[in-house]
């Protein structure tokens, strides 16, 4: 089977996402982009995370074509595809709707940086794309747009969009995500937001990249 390890690799994130109640029912989705071979594998649209299997994984290129599976892809798999033609350090994308950082992204707000966390994700506030049509180009071009070169982006009215060096990584980000909302809105809720300065952002996501984790 074509990239079977990077399929069964999508089922295990599918269903840890479900299980952190990042996502209800089928309502997320997610990709591995192959090293060796370019290929995108993405969860297909509208299956129980819990049924899925090897096959029911879509294999396509960064140009949305279908190389592999007779399932229909996510119908967000233009935008998965689209962030990977735009950022060659991403090999793994997670889409959630965890509620938190939606609830900041139902009211068209970016999540102000107030944790070190939020700033060695994104180096700075994690912004917020305006709204577009679900599936469509425009969505996927103002997502990207505004991802920059960070790991984390909200969507206007539908929920979270983490990328990665790996899909693990990606995972990572959109946990850190909405905990960044989480604190945000309590810290709102509790008196005036203290954000951190940006230089202090970026030297924290310099740090990271360069230090964290084992070499």
């Amino acid at each position: 089977m074509l990239l079977e390890k990077q399929r069964e690799k999508i089922i295990q994130i599918a269903l840890e996402v479900q299980k952190l109640n990042l996502v209800a029912l089928t309502f997320g989705n997610f990709s591995i982009r192959d090293i060796e071979t370019g290929y995108v594998c993405v969860t297909p649209s509208g299956m129980k995370y819990e049924d899925l299997k090897t096959e029911d994984i879509v294999i396509m290129d960064t140009d949305c074509n279908i190389v592999d599976g007779s399932r229909k892809p996510s119908i967000e798999a233009s935008m998965h595809c689209a962030v990977y033609r735009k950022r060659k350090d991403v090999f793994g994308i997670v889409h959630t709707h965890s509620v938190y950082a939606t609830a900041w992204a139902s009211c068209n707000k970016s999540i102000p940086c107030v944790l070190a966390e939020t700033a060695a994700v994104v180096g700075g506030t994690i912004k917020c794309a305006p709204f577009k049509p679900m599936g469509s180009v425009e969505l996927a071009e103002v997502t990207i747009e505004e991802l920059g070169n960070s790991d984390a982006v909200l969507m206007e009215r539908h929920g979270v969009l983490a990328v990665g060096n790996n899909i693990d990584v990606a995972l990572a980000n959109a946990i850190i995500v909405e905990e960044s909302a989480k604190v945000a809105y309590f810290a709102k809720n509790i008196g005036e937001i203290s954000e951190l300065p940006k230089d202090v952002c970026l030297k924290l996501r310099n740090d990271v990249m360069e230090k964290y984790g084992q070499k």
